[in-house]
């Protein structure tokens, strides 16, 4: 038997957007970097009157061009000025000018963005053509006019700077805004009867405050280059004051005498540059959609067990899961979940909603959401270990090996495209001919029991039925053909007649003995008619396990038992016996059986410590999680 113990080195916090860009900020070392240096930055630029060691403006005649002293840190220029004052004094009016711009750009972008995002309509197409407006304008050519006409008024030009940004904030935030405007808390807040001003600000700004962030730091990026090629070309400010761009134009006439001039300003410029770029791109990558983040490293204690008696040993097996633990911010999931899945076999992952059925599934071939990871145990398929691989790994992986169909059909296909476009375009995309997709598609539709294809492939999603769509997101699963089909909770919304026809297609796709399947269900039914064995899961981990008959005819677990008491037959009188409870979450998982609260089996045993997968005698080979497995009395189920 394998025991992992594991613990986070890095504390778990929250999962809100701005929640988790903190987070990102304050664990990346790059990022804490640059936050740094930008405040060296600012506090040399502030007090540079009180910090800087000589009066910018002073020239010395005597000391032309001179190498970096202990007098002068950084030399001086062609007139005998300190580099080091006048960098400290430089930096004053590009980064007002800068920050200016980027908070009118916010400004005018946030409440303009929330607006049109949440509202749409006649908002939404008068905003984004403004937007549109901005990114038509070419905003260097008019700073470059507004320098002539306002000389050394730097105000007045980053304020228009900012206007024109604010285009890319509006279109930032609105894009945001429609992500989160259907959620079910929004859909409370609006029943509720909130007003629309509470809504915008209190239940969405939150989820755009981190984007806005990254945005923030862009922009002011973006307006340090500019600020700083207007001052190279003597514009946009006093030629007596100095600025770090007519500093390095400095240096650019004087590169043949000493070319050492040109360091400092350059060096200044391009780290403050990429600090605003560093804050942006760890903001962005804690974000949804960004990249997947590495696996937290925990420490393991791992008790070794042979390896004939992993799962994955056997030869045969095509999917081995071994000791799997997925955690989110809030805590694990799924907590050392093994099992097994050779070719020509289903297994049915079942039990109640919040048991970790999905997250399961999903870790397989890596599709958790962005704030979820494996951090423990194996996942291997095809002898290639899934389980923290490169994207590039898994993207080869999925579709082609693994294909995995939701229990929402129309969240496979895109409303835009009709059903045959999309059925070529995954085609194409595994390598088909243009001629050979068309072909095929059509196949795929007939093989998944459609039986006018032709019509079905020149219809959108919405012009076809559920049934329908289900058969037509299972093609598409099958359009790479894959060795192992994953289905969620595929029949969930499906009528009885057409599930059972879903169910029948299933068992097609398997009998060839090429493909293996793995059903997740809440319904011990629809596991009982299609799986060759069960994995019963409870509070994300696998309570009992072993051959299909073998478990729901004679469940060595109570959890099993109290599955299949409520569940409905034709000698049902009365109401169904309700499993009391229901399943804790993941933070308040108890430390013994977490069953135990709803066991009317348990005694104070139970609740002393773990319990672990036990071997239970008899014909076939099961495990399950309970110390009375062995000796409880068998209660058939009806």
């Amino acid at each position: 038997m394998n025991t992992v113990v594991h613990r986070a080195d890095s504390p778990v916090g929250p999962a809100g957007p701005a929640a988790r860009a903190s987070r990102a900020l304050a664990t990346s070392p790059l990022a804490m970097t640059a936050v740094a240096w930008l405040v060296l930055v600012v506090l040399t630029s502030v007090f540079a009157d009180q910090l800087a060691p000589f009066d910018p403006l002073t020239q010395n005649l005597t000391e032309l061009l001179k190498p970096p002293s202990a007098t002068h840190w950084l030399g001086t220029d062609s007139l005998g000025r300190d580099v080091l004052s006048r960098l400290m004094h430089g930096g004053d009016t590009l980064l007002w000018g800068a920050a200016e711009a980027t908070a009118i750009a916010v400004a005018l972008g946030l409440p303009a963005g929330l607006l049109s995002g949440y509202r749409g309509g006649i908002a939404d197409a008068v905003i984004s053509w403004l937007v549109d407006l901005t990114f038509a304008v070419p905003a260097f050519v008019v700073l470059v006019a507004l320098a002539v006409i306002y000389p050394q008024n730097t105000a007045v030009m980053m304020a228009v700077l900012g206007v024109l940004g604010a285009g890319a904030a509006t279109r930032l935030v609105r894009n945001s805004t429609r992500t989160v405007r259907d959620e079910l808390f929004v859909d409370a807040a609006r029943v509720s009867g909130l007003p629309l001003r509470t809504i915008l600000f209190r239940h969405v700004l939150p989820t755009v405050v981190a984007p806005v962030i990254m945005l923030a730091a862009t922009s002011m990026a973006i307006c340090v280059i500019v600020l700083s090629s207007l001052s190279f070309l003597g514009l946009g400010g006093s030629p007596e004051a100095p600025s770090w761009g007519q500093m390095i134009y400095e240096a650019s006439q004087n590169i043949t005498v000493d070319s050492w001039l040109l360091v400092p300003p350059g060096a200044v410029l391009i780290l403050t540059v990429i600090a605003f770029n560093l804050i942006a791109n760890t903001v962005r990558d804690a974000l949804p959609g960004g990249p997947t983040p590495r696996p937290v490293r925990h420490r393991r204690t791992v008790l070794s067990e042979p390896a004939a008696q992993r799962p994955d040993a056997e030869p045969e097996t095509l999917l081995g899961v071994h000791g799997l633990v997925v955690e989110f911010p809030s805590g694990p999931v799924v907590d050392g979940v093994t099992f097994a899945v050779r070719k020509g076999e289903t297994l049915g992952l079942v039990g109640e909603s919040g048991s970790g059925k999905t997250v399961t599934a999903l870790a397989i071939p890596g599709l958790l959401p962005i704030d979820g990871q494996i951090t423990a145990g194996s996942v291997r398929f095809a002898g290639q270990e899934l389980a923290g691989a490169a994207e590039r790994l898994l993207s080869r992986v999925r579709g082609r090996g693994v294909a995995y169909i939701a229990q929402e059909p129309m969240a496979a296909l895109d409303p835009c495209y009709t059903v045959g476009n999309q059925l070529r375009a995954a085609l194409r995309h595994f390598g088909a001919t243009r001629r050979a997709a068309a072909a095929r598609a059509g196949d795929l539709l007939r093989e998944v029991g459609i039986s006018d294809p032709d019509r079905v492939m020149r219809c959108h999603p919405h012009k076809i039925s559920g049934g329908m769509a289900q058969r037509v997101a299972i093609a598409l699963a099958l359009s790479g053909d894959p060795a192992l089909l994953i289905a969620d909770e595929p029949t969930t919304a499906l009528d009885v007649t057409v599930q059972a026809a879903i169910l029948d297609l299933f068992r097609n796709v398997v009998a060839t003995g090429e493909r293996a399947l793995v059903l997740v269900s809440h319904d011990i039914g629809v596991v009982a008619d299609v799986c060759d064995r069960v994995a019963v899961m409870y509070a994300g981990q696998i309570v009992e396990q072993g051959e299909t008959d073998t478990v729901l005819r004679v469940p060595r677990h109570p959890y099993t038992r109290a599955l299949l008491r409520s569940m409905p037959s034709l000698d049902t009188a009365g109401r169904l016996p309700v499993i009391p409870g229901s399943v804790p979450a993941p933070d308040a998982w108890p430390e013994g059986c977490r069953f135990a609260a709803r066991c009317a089996l348990a005694t104070d045993a139970c609740t002393k410590g773990p319990i672990p997968l036990m071997d239970v005698s008899g014909p076939s080979p099961r495990t399950t999680r309970c110390i009375r497995g062995d000796d409880l009395t068998p209660e058939p189920s009806r």
